[in-house]
């Protein structure tokens, strides 16, 4: 990619994030870093740091692939939270892959705002045993991660400080379930097996904790 390319592309991320806001990350790659960065605060990362082996993965789809980019997927980031992402892939005249535009974009504060409408008509702790903004996802549904293992360490650590995690209560180890299942993390592959290590539950365990959690999203 020649500098008129590289600049192009930086242009039209900053055009970008005048449009979408302080909730859109955008970052312009070749195929070994981070070029430009707008918003990285979202997922930590900065300008110069090596591509993500999530984001590999992403690249190395579109070589057997006619398709110009990847839409509205998740992606989980290094600091635990769940993106929705769109990636296009950049491409030289004789279509070859030499970098990506990736959009992602960062929900989590109007799911705190829903809450909060919620609040206003019902009390308090009404919402925060009744309510809840639920991620539905799907086993077909695949989540690009750069580590499943280190993101729900720091999800984990996030909801609840108490270490170790193997000596909550069965109660505390029930609410920790329910937040991650609303997260839509157990929509991703290994995540059950992940977090029953972690919090020391049997696969049995965290199968019937999550039919409890599931039961009770019902209601």
């Amino acid at each position: 990619m020649n500098e008129f390319n590289i600049g192009r592309y930086i242009d039209i991320s900053n055009f970008l994030s005048t449009l979408l806001g302080p909730d859109y990350e955008i970052i312009v790659y070749d195929l070994k870093h981070i070029l430009h960065i707008v918003n990285g605060e979202i997922s930590g990362r900065k300008s110069g740091d090596t591509i993500s082996p999530a984001m590999k993965t992403i690249l190395n789809r579109s070589t057997s692939s006619t398709e110009k980019w990847l839409s509205n997927y998740r992606a989980l980031s290094g600091n635990g939270k769940i993106l929705r992402c769109s990636t296009f892939y950049i491409k030289d005249t004789d279509n070859n892959l030499i970098g990506a535009l990736n959009i992602s974009f960062d929900d989590n504060r109007y799911k705190e705002l829903s809450n909060l409408v919620f609040s206003l008509c019902h009390p308090d702790n009404y919402v925060s045993k009744n309510i809840s903004i639920e991620i539905k996802g799907n086993c077909e549904q695949e989540i690009f991660s750069d580590s499943i293992s280190n993101a729900i360490d720091e999800i984990l650590l996030r909801i609840d400080s108490k270490l170790p995690f193997n000596k909550l209560s069965h109660i505390e180890k029930l609410d920790i379930i329910k937040q991650l299942y609303q997260k839509g993390i157990f929509s991703m592959k290994g995540a059950i097996k992940t977090v029953g290590h972690r919090l020391s539950c049997s696969p049995a365990s965290m199968y019937r904790y999550l039919c409890i959690v599931k039961n009770q999203n019902k209601v």
